[in-house]
């Protein structure tokens, strides 16, 4: 194998290949291989032995013409042609004929776009029929934004190996300046997980906010297409619907902005993490138990598991010193809390203890 064709197997250009590199540049070579350890730069013969081994598989050093026992160096940028310029050349091979294949996909777009037609589909919605499809047009989407994305994430916590997915490609679209916003629910703020990779990514600059109840996952970026999972049907989710339908992105930005302007901030690990949310899942839970939903439909909309809210609610009629769930709306409404909620009140922080 060739220098150049793989970088994996390179060595660091630490700081003492760096010291006997500007030593051998002072005086021109290095007489003796093996060479001797300088006094002067204070390494033992087996860092500077280390250091032109380095030195030389980075085409820092090579051996003079005819005097194969003396090192002389060599310019960077020179070094620097000889190790990466055959990678170089290699990626801008594998990136055109990439770019090629990409040309002649798109070309059937015109052949796939008048058969739906002809079958009654709306312009501008694609069905991504997997989690490879949607995952690879998620990932290319995520590439292409400029401006700003925003997601909608209902349910607990995310697991760990989706945020380990999405941990490089979320800090690549915050470092080109890409405003994030993610709604998660309250039940989110328990998950150790989510709470570090919110952490994480709110100190890149990433916006995070949670509401007690959410409408279906979406993900839009620059406000020109949209990701949502497929439920026709009685559908899984599995797989994703592709939108660039104009109206109904705009549609998906207007419910995103009203359900953002409500929800709380969340900003990762927090020991008062559920103590900033108290009050507004309490009221959440005081509706449904007002409509009659049973625990696993309130589960469900509270995107927590049937214990946990079970335990909620037992938590609240205790709060409330209810014995049953009547007496509990009853209390709940002397309380004020099935009353409208006051959101001046709920921005100064107006939450009673739990």
């Amino acid at each position: 194998m060739t220098i150049g064709a793989n970088l994996d197997g390179l060595p660091q250009l630490d700081a003492r290949a760096v010291a006997v590199f500007e030593y051998v540049l002072s005086r021109g070579s290095l007489k003796r291989w093996p060479p001797d350890a300088p006094p002067a730069l204070g390494l033992t013969q087996e860092e500077v032995e280390a250091a032109c081994r380095t030195l030389l598989l980075l085409r820092l050093l090579r051996p003079a013409p005819g005097r194969p026992e003396e090192l002389i160096p060599v310019s960077p940028d020179a070094a620097a042609a000889e190790v990466v310029g055959p990678l170089e050349a290699r990626l801008a091979r594998d990136a055109a004929h990439a770019q090629s294949v990409r040309d002649e996909l798109h070309s059937l777009m015109p052949h796939y776009r008048a058969a739906r037609r002809g079958r009654g589909h709306r312009e501008g919605i694609d069905l991504l029929p997997d989690l490879s499809a949607a995952s690879a047009m998620l990932t290319e989407a995520a590439a292409e934004c400029r401006e700003e994305v925003f997601s909608i994430q209902p349910g607990g916590g995310r697991a760990p190996h989706r945020l380990g997915d999405a941990i490089d490609r979320d800090l690549a679209m915050l470092s080109r300046g890409v405003r994030m916003r993610t709604l998660y629910q309250h039940s989110a703020r328990s998950s150790l997980s989510t709470q570090g990779y919110v952490e994480t990514l709110a100190e890149a600059g990433a916006e995070y906010r949670t509401a007690a109840e959410l409408p279906d996952r979406a993900v839009v970026f620059d406000r020109a297409v949209a990701f949502l999972p497929r439920r026709a049907d009685g559908g899984s989710g599995e797989g994703a619907v592709l939108v660039r339908d104009p109206d109904v992105v705009a549609y998906l930005c207007r419910v995103f902005e009203q359900h953002w302007s409500g929800a709380t901030p969340f900003l990762g690990t927090s020991e008062a993490a559920y103590k900033e949310v108290g009050h507004s899942l309490r009221r959440a839970l005081v509706g449904l138990l007002a409509e009659g939903a049973k625990d696993e439909v309130i589960a469900r909309r509270m995107g927590m598991s049937l214990r946990t809210c079970r335990r909620h609610i037992a938590d609240l009629l205790e709060e409330l010193g209810a014995e049953s769930r009547f007496q509990g709306g009853a209390l709940a409404e002397r309380a004020g809390l099935t009353a409208p909620e006051d959101p001046v009140a709920r921005d100064c922080g107006d939450t009673p203890h739990e």
